[in-house]
């Protein structure tokens, strides 16, 4: 297995980097918080052991989702689905499994859960099938929404299952003998795609009794997630209050600790999952919803107020 390959496979299917699950012999998965390494992709994908990974970071957002038809005619319900998504420019990439199917969509840009679930919940409704997200959003300190990776040996069944296509003769029939040849075919047929503006304006978010609804012709998260990522979070919030070594210090957000925060219980991560938490509020969110939060403003009134120089 190449690094190239390897590489591909982590960018198509691996959304959560610091975290990941391995397979029991028993099918049940077991959460490791070390980082999720290319080393540990390609054992994976050698079948020396089996991965499981979240779909939800801890900011809320997914960089795909997956239809899960537990059932004997799970893969044949699947490429029905497929049929009806690709009317709506939706395009599932089908994948076998010991009972049933996967399929997977793949978003140009990483999209809120809560927007994914409003969005694609109703085809899996429909279809008897789950979604994965399964929640809008996930602790801090917690996990949420596991699923195997693909192409790895299922230690229950022994064996590993290919993605799969709908032939001339409308059977399913598997796009290659090697795990190899279905890495090099999924990077060649992922077309992902972006959520309808219409589907963004059903979607709203709660803001101290506020709702700011996202959506055509107004502020997208798209556009607030792109500039956290350009921010050191940990250097932004160390500006508002002492963080220690770990990035723990007394939470200066309003609202929530009447008496103060006399036990430092706010913690920020920093890394390829960049977030905050409180451990009294029981909150997680970036940098924006930190700085928006402090400042009592709303979402609108936050980023225009960045645009301008004048937030921090």
């Amino acid at each position: 297995m190449t690094r190239e390959i390897v590489e591909l496979y982590a960018s198509l299917f691996v959304h959560c980097r610091s975290y990941y699950a391995v397979q029991q012999r028993d099918g049940s998965y077991r959460p490791s918080r070390q980082p999720l390494t290319l080393a540990l992709l390609a054992s994976h994908l050698q079948g020396r052991f089996t991965l499981g990974t979240y779909v939800v970071d801890r900011a809320g957002y997914c960089s795909f989702a997956v239809f899960d038809a537990d059932s004997e005619d799970g893969l044949e319900r699947l490429a029905l689905l497929a049929r009806v998504l690709v009317e709506q420019d939706i395009f599932l990439i089908l994948e076998a499994s010991r009972r049933g199917g996967h399929g997977w969509v793949h978003f140009k840009q990483p999209i809120q859960a809560v927007v994914v679930r409003t969005w694609l919940l109703p085809y899996a409704q429909a279809f008897g099938m789950e979604l994965y997200p399964k929640q809008d959003e996930v602790r801090a300190d917690g996990f949420g929404s596991l699923v195997r990776l693909p192409l790895g040996v299922h230690r229950r069944s022994g064996g590993w299952y290919p993605f799969v296509v709908v032939s001339d003769g409308r059977l399913l029939v598997p796009v290659g003998e090697t795990v190899a040849a279905c890495c090099l075919w999924a990077g060649e047929q992922v077309q992902r795609v972006s959520v309808p503006c219409e589907v963004e304006e059903s979607v709203y978010e709660e803001n101290n009794g506020e709702v700011v609804a996202f959506g055509a012709g107004q502020l997208g998260r798209g556009m607030i997630r792109a500039w956290c990522r350009e921010q050191d979070i940990v250097e932004v919030i160390g500006r508002y209050t002492l963080l220690d070594r770990r990035g723990v210090g007394r939470c200066p957000l309003p609202g929530h600790h009447y008496r103060g925060d006399a036990r430092p219980s706010l913690q920020v991560f920093g890394g390829d999952d960049p977030h905050w938490y409180c451990y009294t509020w029981g909150r997680a969110g970036d940098v924006f919803d930190f700085l928006r939060l402090f400042h009592g403003l709303s979402v609108r009134e936050a980023w225009e107020r960045l645009q301008q120089g004048m937030l921090f």
